[in-house]
């Protein structure tokens, strides 16, 4: 991604207040401009039929086509497409279903500029972005579904220690570095480089597959 051209970004959401405040906050960061906005799904498909903004923000419920639908659609189509889903509900079943359609990220609507600028960089790198509020939820639909390991990428590349599934175990309940080190009565620096020990022990990029894995392979502790 050329660092001196902006980020085209798209907003698919039917709630015109919420979209026009979205838009406005998509003003105040730098480096970002407005590609489109369409206020349902087959709308939004109509609209990158020719051109494709860099990062499409991506609302659930909508009339016509919900983003679920439109989101599995779009990356059929075009699977380099990047889409954050942004929703009020911090449901698992939204939450699951947009991961299962292959968004990058998970925002709610209560996200403020830091986060959304955060969420903007990550998945402009390849990268995911989920709220971390959203991670309790993610870890219960998981466990509920009793999901099983993949063959091809649920392999520890080294054994875990007993702090590093301590520190496991508490990012699969949702806690924030801050909390686990006061937990663990433990430095912030130490927690992340725990975090940063599992991501390569795990061969994984984000927490929210550190969680999946932790799940799919029975780390985490309930």
């Amino acid at each position: 991604m050329d660092k001196n051209k902006k980020l085209q970004i798209m907003i698919v959401e039917d709630q015109h207040i919420f979209r026009k405040g979205l838009i406005m906050l998509f003003k105040e960061i730098r480096g970002v401009s407005i590609f489109g906005e369409a206020s349902n799904g087959e709308e939004f498909l109509q609209m990158i039929e020719k051109e494709r903004p860099d990062i499409v923000f991506m609302d659930i419920q909508m009339p016509v086509m919900n983003g679920i639908e439109a989101t599995k659609k779009a990356l059929d189509l075009y699977p380099t497409l990047k889409i954050v889903a942004i929703s009020m509900f911090g449901d698992e079943e939204y939450l699951v279903s947009m991961i299962e359609a292959g968004v990058k990220g998970f925002l709610l609507k209560t996200v403020e500029e830091y986060e959304l600028n955060k969420a903007i960089e990550l998945v402009a790198d390849n990268k995911n972005y989920f709220s971390d509020e959203l991670l309790p939820v993610l870890t219960n639909s998981l466990v509920n579904r009793k999901a099983k390991p993949d063959s091809n990428d649920s392999e520890l590349k080294e054994e875990l220690t007993k702090r590093e599934i301590e520190v496991l175990n508490l990012i699969c309940k949702g806690f924030t570095i801050k909390e686990i080190a006061d937990q663990l009565f433990i430095s912030q620096r130490t927690v992340d480089g725990h975090k940063a020990n599992l991501f390569r022990k795990t061969g994984v990029d984000s927490s929210v597959k550190l969680v999946t894995f932790a799940i799919k392979n029975n780390l985490y502790k309930l």
